[in-house]
């Protein structure tokens, strides 16, 4: 009996592991933020391309070559050389959930019958830092050169600090997320980590700077418009929603100038150890900042008392000990 043309086509009794991956994207879309969905398609989608076995056949050691062969971003030195550095152990320990995740995906559906792979590869041991903020004098030079170039860059910049926004709440944002009103701006943070909205006030200078910005330099907009587009020389993202990659090299262009490499996140840790100087309770904190358990926010408390005992033991010690 002939087939129906118009009847849909078979699916493949053997999908390939990129058509699975697709797959498992798809279904999961709605419970992953938008962050955590970009970091599980390039994840995924990386591990599909150099895996040389089909899904069936993979081994923790195929796994374990792939997270060994990770790598950061790239940035380019002053001599104009870009370096790869190796990826941190965060980036590690996300790619290794994001495969986990995807192999018990696969296993309750049918695909892998196997032990998940992953399950024989310990996750990497993070670094017990303090959160690495900007020093004031770099911030005040930073915001001199945003101001100097545009009110978006000022904007940008000013928004990441004085709101304490992480990189892709900012990139998130619409216009009608922008609320003025006689008692005092705010900011209506919707996409928060966790699918967890918040808002955050915005003092008078930084609410005059985002108004004359929407209406001097934003150009033609709706309420539900992005706050920020790209301005990008390539017509495929120009007018298009910021993105990461446009954020961070924002950041490296005004900062080229300073040492060490300075990252969106940085302007975060800054807010909250600078309101912390100026006697903002932790708990306040915790709030716009989103956190969700008090411990995350301490961290910071750790560091604004490391900051005061160095500057009280610095005081000390020009006096002379003895």
């Amino acid at each position: 009996m002939m087939k129906d043309p118009t009847s849909a086509p078979d699916q493949p009794l053997h999908p390939s592991l990129s058509q699975l991956v697709a797959q498992f994207l798809q279904e999961r879309e709605r419970d992953l933020a938008q962050a955590s969905r970009r970091t599980y398609r390039i994840a995924l989608e990386q591990f599909a391309k150099i895996c040389p076995v089909p899904l069936a056949q993979i081994q923790p050691v195929h796994v374990q070559t792939f997270l060994n062969g990770l790598k950061g971003r790239p940035f380019q030195s002053r001599s104009g050389q870009w370096i790869h550095p190796p990826a941190s152990p965060a980036t590690y320990n996300l790619k290794r959930l994001a495969l986990q995740q995807f192999f018990e995906w696969a296993n309750g559906r049918g695909y892998f019958q196997n032990p998940p792979p992953t399950q024989a590869i310990r996750a990497a041991r993070l670094p017990t830092r303090l959160p690495r903020d900007l020093d004031r004098l770099l911030l005040q030079r930073v915001l001199e050169r945003a101001q100097g170039h545009s009110l978006r860059y000022a904007a940008l910049i000013r928004l990441m600090l004085e709101c304490g926004l992480r990189a892709q709440e900012l990139l998130d944002l619409t216009i009608q997320d922008f609320q003025i009103s006689p008692e005092g701006s705010l900011l209506e943070v919707r996409c928060g980590k966790g699918s967890k909205p918040r808002a955050v006030a915005v003092g008078d200078p930084l609410s005059e700077l985002l108004q004359n910005y929407l209406n001097l330099e934003r150009g033609l907009y709706a309420p539900t418009d992005p706050l920020f587009i790209s301005q990008s020389r390539c017509l495929a993202y120009q007018g298009k929603p910021l993105t990461y990659d446009g954020l961070r090299h924002i950041v490296l262009k005004l900062t080229e100038p300073e040492p060490g490499q300075q990252t969106p996140h940085q302007f975060r840790h800054s807010f909250a150890t600078l309101l912390l100087d100026r006697g903002v309770a932790p708990e306040h904190i915790q709030h716009l900042l989103g956190h969700t358990t008090a411990a995350m926010t301490m961290r910071y408390t750790q560091r604004a008392n490391l900051r005061a005992a160095i500057a009280r033991s610095r005081e000390v010690l020009d006096q002379g000990l003895v």
